[in-house]
C-alpha cells in the first residue's frame, strides 16, 4: 500500500478530505472516540460514554451503521488493552453476528490496533506509528476481498452476470434514471482521475440514494481486476 498523505503528517486543518477508507474507534473503559479515515485526512466523529457495557457496545454499532451502508466496512479498533478489543468483538459475535457472517456485501472487517486513539494527539501519533499503514492495508484489503468474491461469483454465473454493469453510461443510467436498483459501485483511482467530475457526481448521487460505493487503488489485486473491465463495475441488487 502506497504511503498516504495523512500518514506523513496529519494536518490540523486539511481542506482535502479524500475518499473514505476505514473507521477508527478508540476504546478506553466505558468511553469510545470515533474517527473517519480518508485517503488524505482523518476526521473526528462522535464520542460515546456509557457505563452499561451492552448499551455501550450497541451505541458503537449504531455509529458504524451509516458508514457500513455507504460501503465503508473496514473498522480499526484502537486500544492498548487487547482485552477491551476481545470483549467488543465478543459482543459483536453474540449480538450482531451479521457484521461478521452476514451477506458478502454487508459484512464488516475488524482489526485491532494496540495503541490508544482517544484524542487528536494520540491519533496523530498512531497514524505515523510503524505498522499502522500495514494494519490499514490489511483491514481494507480484507473488506474489498469479500466484495470481489461476490463479484466473481456473479461473473461466473449466467444469471449473476446479468446483474453487473461495466460502462459509465450504463451505470449513470441505472443511478440517475432507470428503474434498476444499483447496490454497489466499484471504481479504480485511475478511472476516477481520468473522469473526475463525472465520476464524483455519480458516486455522490449514488451515496445519496444509499448505494454502496468504493474507490479502489489501481495497483492492488482488486484494482488490477477491475481495470480488466475498464475500471468501473456496478452490481445491481439481485
Amino acid at each position: 500500500m502506497n504511503a498516504l498523505p495523512f500518514l506523513k503528517a496529519m494536518p490540523r486543518r486539511s481542506r482535502r478530505r479524500g475518499y473514505p477508507l476505514a473507521v477508527l474507534i478508540g476504546l478506553e473503559g466505558s468511553q469510545a472516540a470515533t474517527w473517519n479515515i480518508f485517503s488524505e485526512s482523518v476526521r473526528p466523529g462522535d464520542r460515546i460514554q456509557n457505563d452499561d457495557e451492552y448499551s455501550f457496545y450497541e451505541s458503537i454499532v449504531d455509529l458504524l451503521r451509516p458508514s457500513l451502508k455507504q460501503g465503508t466496512k473496514s473498522v480499526l479498533i484502537a486500544t492498548d488493552d487487547e482485552r477491551e478489543y476481545r470483549r467488543f468483538l465478543g459482543h459483536i459475535e453474540k449480538h450482531q453476528s451479521w457484521l461478521l457472517k452476514g451477506w458478502g456485501l454487508n459484512t464488516a472487517t475488524f482489526e485491532h490496533v494496540s495503541e490508544p486513539a482517544m484524542n487528536i494527539e494520540q491519533v496523530r501519533r498512531l497514524v505515523k506509528a510503524h505498522g499502522f499503514r500495514e494494519k490499514l492495508s490489511e483491514v481494507t484489503q480484507g473488506d474489498i476481498g469479500q466484495v470481489m468474491s461476490v463479484l466473481e461469483k456473479r461473473l461466473n454465473d449466467p444469471q449473476g452476470i446479468e446483474t453487473v454493469l461495466f460502462s459509465l453510461n450504463e451505470v449513470e443510467d441505472a443511478v440517475y434514471r432507470s428503474g434498476e436498483s444499483p447496490e454497489y459501485i466499484l471504481v479504480t483511482e485511475l478511472f476516477r482521475s481520468r473522469r473526475r467530475r463525472r465520476t464524483d457526481r455519480l458516486l455522490q448521487v449514488a451515496a445519496n440514494k444509499k448505494v454502496k460505493t468504493r474507490i479502489i487503488k489501481t495497483d492492488t489485486p482488486a484494482g488490477t481486476r477491475l481495470s480488466q473491465f475498464g475500471g468501473l463495475v456496478c452490481m445491481l441488487r439481485s
